[in-house]
């Protein structure tokens, strides 16, 4: 989700919409100061037009292509699951629920790390819906030591309430559902949510 770049701004304490617009701002700042150098070309107009546009838009372009920004990256649409576990904790977690192998839960990883990082309050539990020692302990090793990693007999209730999307995240808090994210809707606005949350 993030690239170094972000990591940094990330860092030093930046916001996750922030991080990720800030390269993007710097780069067309950056277009227009060669603009404004080029303008003084003594070409024709036609051709100082074309190789202007071309100069100009290379850095923001090529940062986009190496890093794009996908609709999802910007979402903050949460959705109701029909079914959840009953939750028992008082306390405020973020249930991440993964499916062993599933590679866009091993991204979520990461993300996590950073998020735990930004909102020490907020705890973290990865919940397994299926029994995989070696993922289990693949992300135990991964992830933060505060982020607990669960298989547990609700595995079952958990896969229904990710409604087969992986990973899906759903905040609770005093035992009840707050807001639950699939993975295709869970962007720098939730994150910044999260990052905020209690």
């Amino acid at each position: 989700m993030t690239n170094a770049f972000e990591d940094i701004l990330l860092e030093i304490g930046l916001g996750w919409t922030f991080a990720k617009f800030l390269p993007y701002f710097l780069l067309i700042l950056l277009g227009i100061v060669i603009a404004w150098y080029l303008k003084k070309w003594k070409q024709l107009l036609w051709l100082k037009l074309i190789i202007i546009s071309i100069l100009s838009l290379s850095p923001v372009a090529t940062y986009f292509f190496f890093f794009p920004i996908y609709q999802a990256d910007l979402s903050n649409i949460t959705y109701k699951p029909a079914v959840t576990p009953k939750i028992t904790e008082d306390e405020a977690f973020l249930a991440v629920v993964v499916l062993p192998g599933c590679p866009y839960c091993e991204g979520s990883v990461k993300t996590m790390n950073a998020l735990m990082k930004k909102n020490p309050k907020l705890q973290i539990h990865y919940y397994l819906v299926s029994e995989d020692p070696i993922s289990e302990a693949n992300f135990k090793r991964k992830l933060n030591g505060k982020i607990k990693v669960i298989y547990s007999q609700d595995a079952t209730l958990w896969l229904l309430a990710s409604e087969g999307i992986f990973p899906s995240y759903l905040l609770f808090d005093k035992g009840k559902l707050k807001a639950a994210w699939h993975n295709t809707t869970f962007g720098v606005r939730s994150l910044d949510f999260l990052s905020s949350y209690k």
